[in-house]
């Protein structure tokens, strides 16, 4: 009987299962959406009975289909958003608090604290620079709550990332995998286990923590009665690792760019430890029976997000599927809009930098606005991409894509002609992140015999070649340059009332 891989593909803004075969094509999908709340400035939470609830649904839905037409799903996998954090009861994993998301800003502050005491030792041990999204800050906000942390280190407590949450949900264990556990800040690098001594400084126990296994490793089975049959889980691996591996990013040297929100970078640097990151982040790629690897990330704050400015606040575009069409409309004046909407992360990390177009004039039109911002995106992407090759003494030459921006050719033409490089996207460049995982399960499964078995189903949908001249192109990253420098620090100090 053919076997299938079942997939639970957990976004921040939404929850599906995906049914491959083993040519990785989609045979089924369900699809639900996920709030996501700010109950104040600086807050961004979500439900995490939402998420468990949402997720038994969409993987049920697609269990009992596949029941329905007599399809043999061979083992689950899952993937998820990254370093968002929520409390559970261990023995029973009812949530005992919401999920502090990735993109809440309220430990902004902590970050800065923890970057001036112990800022060098704590990139050294972890890989990541301190930054508001790791989990070792939200826990100093969970706790608040007296009755979580006098249950702190008693074993009744689990905390745990989204990967945590499901599975305990799903199949009643306590586990996360390398890649989300590198992901939290949380983890010892180097020896690959918890680090007590910072888990302990934030006011928690390593025993409050679930077990770390690779990506590949046995996570146990899917309880009948929650989802309806019992699949084997055999694999779990962070959102934007697993994009990596969907994208056939085996090989060090490997990199791509998801585009959502930000645009996320990942650079497989293979086993390698990179000490001196440069403002960016060392994290585990995955640790699978076939291959170890280690990636260098950097991201953009804006990506998608300056698409929804676009549409819903300047209203000079109607929808994400128009981009290229208005693109084309554009006069070609040398508009330049610098997307810092809401600061910069890497490499400028400049907090109070903002948004700037330069080059208005009175025959400046709408289209130009939008041109200018989607080839502002691609500015940024390059600026990452040129910074990792100075540290890791690897140029690019093939650049693969994913997300939804990827879908817009023009960004993905222009960043070609930036980067002086192919860029690739695949087909189904929206489930690249499942298909990553779907392999990783499928290879410890049995359906395919190895990884790179498994890459030979990966299909390209379309290669850009860049069409720029050298001049042109340079001329163009000056500007940009120089359009940066002016947008670096704008914040002004507002002045004192009374």
């Amino acid at each position: 009987m053919e076997p299938y891989i079942l997939v639970l593909d957990e976004g921040t803004t939404s929850t599906r299962a995906v049914l491959f075969n083993k040519e990785t094509k989609i045979v089924d999908e369900e699809q639900l959406p996920l709030a996501v709340t700010t109950p104040q400035f600086g807050f961004v939470e979500q439900d995490p009975n939402e998420i468990i609830e949402k997720s038994i649904r969409v993987v049920k839905a697609v269990v009992d289909r596949a029941r329905a037409n007599e399809r043999n799903i061979q083992c689950l996998a899952v993937t998820n958003q990254r370093t968002a954090t929520t409390v559970m009861e261990r023995a029973t994993g009812k949530p005992l608090s919401p999920v502090i998301s990735w993109q809440d800003a309220r430990a902004a502050d902590d970050a800065r604290k923890l970057a001036a005491e112990m800022g060098e030792e704590y990139t050294a041990r972890t890989g990541l620079m301190p930054a508001a999204a790791n989990c070792g800050l939200h826990i100093l906000h969970l706790f608040k709550n007296e009755d979580l942390k006098a249950r702190s280190g008693t074993g009744e407590l689990l905390i745990g990332t989204p990967d945590t949450l499901v599975i305990k949900a799903l199949t009643g264990n306590d586990y996360t995998s390398s890649s989300n556990a590198s992901s939290t800040g949380l983890l010892d690098q180097h020896t690959g286990e918890w680090w007590q001594e910072f888990i302990e400084r934030n006011g928690a126990s390593v025993h409050d923590l679930p077990t770390v296994l690779p990506e590949d490793g046995d996570y146990g089975y899917t309880r009948a009665d929650v989802v309806g049959a019992e699949i084997p889980v055999r694999a779990v691996v962070a959102d934007q690792q697993s994009a990596l591996f969907g994208h056939g990013g085996l090989k060090p040297g490997s990199v791509k760019c998801t585009h959502g929100t930000g645009s996320f970078i990942d650079f497989n640097v293979g086993d390698r430890i990179v000490t001196d990151t440069n403002g960016l982040d060392n994290r585990f790629a995955w640790r699978t029976a076939g291959s170890n690897a280690n990636i260098i990330e950097g991201s953009t704050w804006v990506s998608g997000s300056a698409i929804e400015w676009l549409i819903d606040d300047m209203k000079v575009l109607r929808n994400a599927a128009e981009i290229d069409k208005v693109c084309a409309e554009s006069k070609g004046l040398e508009t330049i809009v610098v997307p810092a909407l809401a600061g910069f992360a890497a490499p400028y990390w400049d907090g109070k930098a903002r948004g700037t177009v330069f080059g208005l004039s009175r025959h400046t039109t709408s289209a130009d606005i939008v041109r200018a911002t989607i080839e502002g995106i691609a500015h940024t992407v390059v600026d990452l991409l040129e910074l990792i090759t100075s540290m890791t003494g690897t140029e690019v030459s093939v650049l693969t894509v994913d997300g939804g921006l990827s879908r817009s050719n023009y960004l993905q033409q222009f960043t070609a002609n930036l980067l002086n490089a192919t860029v690739e996207r695949t087909s189904d460049p929206s489930y690249v992140t499942a298909r990553g995982a779907a392999w990783m399960a499928g290879v410890n499964a049995g359906v395919w015999e190895s990884l790179e078995d498994a890459a030979k189903t990966l299909r390209v949908e379309q290669r850009f070649e860049p069409q720029m001249s050298e001049a042109e192109r340079l001329a163009k990253r000056k500007a940009w340059r120089d359009a940066i420098d002016r947008s670096l620090g704008w914040t002004p100090k507002l002045p004192q009332e009374g």
